[in-house]
């Protein structure tokens, strides 16, 4: 294995990851190329500076990670030593059914604007999402993370079995089980608190249910400088290393060449061919759909057979720095923010959520991410900033009319005449070639199947998939390391990282 040629297609996190990982094992730097279609690596973590002495990045991708996801937690803080800070993202209010209101004040029906079912007033919105929860699964009141004697491996396999109404949870919508454990009203009230419509959407209900009790457990941290950091400290080792990372290498198609495999590739609009011992995919839905189309050698065996068993979920970003925090003068707004923290505010208008970030240490500035948006919501964002997305270059300034509007929502949700920002960035996840801002396991698959199943899946040939797309924890960055580490020592042989805790 350490003389074979390896392509890697992709340089996102996963790809590095993988990259490194092999080169760590003793592979030969000079038969590992990482191909990578973008100009830029880091996928779907990247970390922009909004003015040039900035030191408080806005992260267009992934934001935080937390101690329970043991190999980003270990990458960055045992492997790299990447600096990082603690993080407690803090509910402060919500603008919902033109209602302002405190989070704290949800229990409340006298101030909350929904009609709840008696048996639904007077919960918080964890509470009451704990209690549909509850309803769809009796069985997680005495599993972890509840009761800390149990573990994960003990929830995730209750869940893998548990029916309701005879049919196992992979074979339901989440949405098909809310409507029947809650009101409609209260599926409204959750929709609007919670910050991503995606998790009450109709996706793969187990999948949903171990989102929401498994993995939002732990203490959660921020990279200092930015989660682009991670990707960048490995693709600066791999190419310490000896081994190449190739930018702007579009691959077009893959083809077998007797006991090789060829890949097309275009790269600054001339045609190559790379021959290789073994190919890692560690790319989103999209690009791999693309492939497939492009490839008969692809469209036999597992991999054309489950690639729709996710979905991408389109995801944009607002971001807009002011001279000074002006939400801290807001009558019973987000006021003062400790150090450490971050408020968030909910609502059903568009914008969806917005982040009060802080004051840049740097610019002096105060940044805030104006709009999280999902689903049905980017649409409206998109069609009001045409041209953002186009081609490979995603991040854009925002238009004058997208401006005006997300302006006039933060005013309308504060309750204030929010200020002329100094900066604004917008970011649409949802073009080429990433398909979305992460994705979603598909009722009716058994997802823990599908990712075993794309370690290999296609007979005869020596191609591997890895990344967020087909992993067990889609929308995190742990969910991509997740896949690459399994695909890694099941298909190339490595031992687990001696810096990963053997407890986790």
């Amino acid at each position: 294995m350490k003389n074979e040629n390896i392509t890697i297609v992709g340089a996102g996190v996963s790809g590095l990851y993988s990259a490194w990982r092999l080169l760590e094992a003793g592979h030969d730097p000079a038969g590992l190329t990482v191909l990578e279609a973008t100009d830029r690596i880091g996928g779907r973590l990247w970390s922009l500076k909004m003015h040039p002495d900035s030191s408080l990045p806005a992260e267009l991708g992934g934001m935080f990670f937390n101690d329970q996801q043991p190999l980003v937690y270990g990458l960055c803080s045992r492997a790299f030593d990447l600096p990082k800070e603690t993080v407690e993202p803090q509910p402060d209010f919500a603008w919902l059914r033109a209602t302002r209101f405190k989070v704290s004040q949800f229990a409340d029906p006298k101030i909350q604007p929904y009609n709840l079912a008696p048996d639904e007033q007077g919960l918080s919105y964890y509470q009451l999402l704990d209690l549909a929860c509850t309803r769809i699964a009796p069985g997680i009141k005495a599993l972890w993370p509840r009761n800390p004697k149990g573990s994960r491996e003990e929830t995730l396999d209750y869940l893998k079995k548990h029916e309701f109404d005879g049919r196992p949870l992979w074979r339901w919508g989440f949405w098909n089980l809310l409507a029947r454990v809650i009101s409609n009203e209260a599926w409204l009230a959750l929709r609007g608190m919670i910050s991503s419509y995606e998790m009450l959407s109709n996706w793969n209900a187990f999948d949903a249910m171990v989102s929401i009790v498994v993995e939002q457990s732990g203490k959660w941290y921020r990279l200092t400088h930015g989660y682009q950091h991670m990707p960048e400290a490995l693709a600066e080792a791999v190419e310490k290393a000896g081994a190449s990372i190739l930018r702007n290498h579009v691959v077009r198609r893959v083809e077998s060449s007797g006991n090789r495999l060829r890949l097309s590739v275009r790269a600054e609009g001339v045609e190559r061919e790379f021959e290789s011992d073994r190919i890692v995919l560690a790319i989103p839905k999209a690009p791999i759909t693309r492939l497939i189309e492009a490839s008969p050698a692809l469209q036999e065996g597992e991999l054309a057979a489950r690639i729709d068993s996710v979905e991408g979920v389109p995801a944009c970003k607002i971001f807009l720095t002011f001279d000074k925090p002006w939400w801290r003068d807001v009558p019973d707004g987000p006021g003062k923010i400790a150090d450490g923290t971050y408020g968030v505010s909910h609502t059903d208008l568009p914008m969806r959520q917005c982040y009060y970030l802080g004051v840049d240490k740097g610019s002096g500035e105060a940044l805030m991410l104006a709009s999280y948006a999902d689903t049905d919501a980017v649409s409206f964002w998109r069609a009001l900033t045409p041209d953002s997305g186009r081609g490979l270059a995603l991040e854009s300034d925002l238009s004058d009319v997208a401006l005006t509007e997300i302006r006039r929502e933060l005013s309308e949700m504060h309750g204030v005449d929010v200020p002329q920002p100094t900066a604004a960035c917008f970011i649409d996840w949802s073009v080429w070639p990433y398909g979305g801002g992460w994705h979603s396991w598909m009722p009716g698959w058994k997802s823990w199947e599908v990712t075993d199943a794309m370690c290999a899946p296609v007979n005869g040939l020596a191609l591997h998939v890895c990344g967020e797309s087909y992993s067990t924890a889609q929308g995190w960055s742990e969910g991509a390391l997740q896949s690459a580490e399994d695909m890694l020592q099941r298909c190339f042989g490595l031992d687990a990282p001696d810096w990963l805790d053997p407890s986790s």
